[in-house]
């Protein structure tokens, strides 16, 4: 299972779902994708885009879990 961890960098640094949009191309219903774990597949300008935003490598916002 692939799990985002968007909604905590978020948090962590404090940038809302608003800000978010105004920094990055993505569209509010994509952040909001992002948000609440509902993304299917990601774009790798999306992830790059993230990455700088949040500077941070691709692990911190893409988690793989192994399904039990």
């Amino acid at each position: 299972m692939i799990k985002f961890k968007v909604k905590e960098l978020l948090e962590k640094q404090k940038i809302s779902r608003y800000k978010l949009r105004q920094y990055t191309s993505l569209t509010y219903e994509r952040v909001n994708d992002y948000y609440f774990g509902r993304v299917k597949a990601i774009k790798v300008e999306e992830l790059e885009e993230l990455c700088e935003l949040f500077n941070c490598n691709t692990q911190d916002i893409i988690e793989y879990k192994k399904n039990k």
